[in-house]
């Protein structure tokens, strides 16, 4: 349970993120750690199993990404590379949920910048991009979603004012979610 929200810009990206976790019988904590790190070079942003969260984030070293801002190579190192890199991690840590004969799938979803760009990626490790460039997630993701949308996140003009309008848009999450709380944290990541 979550609520990350994030835009892609030109030559940068913004990821924003709450910071309540929830266990089993919906007891809710603050998280010590923030929902967005960096990583070898990439802001993961992850929502749903913190299992998934604790691996990609912490426990995974991720390949290099290629200096390089052209999205073809980018959208190829990511789906050659990194998500190999990262499902491999997770079956060697038990989290991997595939069964024989079932197609790949994990319990977490990310939002990942790399070199300025967003690629989101779901629970069956596949990834696309909004031609927008609006992306969320989590349980409070559609409210945050129709507030960025209603504040003009698509005409925010540079990196600040569009993580003014995700702060305002992850505050309105709070009070639709139980599952979201401030502090909200904002990350910026530029091109290279």
């Amino acid at each position: 349970m979550t609520t990350l929200a994030a835009f892609q810009g030109k030559g940068w990206a913004v990821i924003a993120a709450d910071s309540r976790a929830t266990d089993d019988t919906g007891r809710v904590f603050d998280l010590s750690n923030h929902k967005i790190v960096e990583n070898n070079g990439y802001l993961i942003a992850v929502s749903g199993a913190s299992r998934g969260g604790n691996i990609a984030q912490q426990g995974w070293n991720p390949p290099k990404p290629p200096l390089t801002n052209d999205i073809n190579k980018l959208d190829v190192f990511m789906t050659k590379k990194f998500i190999p890199s990262l499902r491999k991690a997770f079956i060697d840590a038990g989290f991997d949920g595939k069964e024989d004969g079932d197609a790949a799938w994990q319990d977490a979803g990310f939002l990942v910048a790399v070199n300025g760009i967003i690629y989101p990626i779901f629970n069956d490790y596949s990834w696309d991009r909004d031609a927008r460039g609006i992306y969320y997630g989590g349980s409070g993701g559609d409210v945050a979603l129709g507030a960025m949308a209603a504040l003009g996140i698509e005409k925010a003009k540079d990196e600040h004012a569009a993580s003014k309008i995700m702060q305002k848009a992850i505050e309105i999450a709070t009070k639709f979610d139980a599952y979201t709380s401030a502090p909200i944290h904002i990350r910026i990541q530029y091109a290279r």
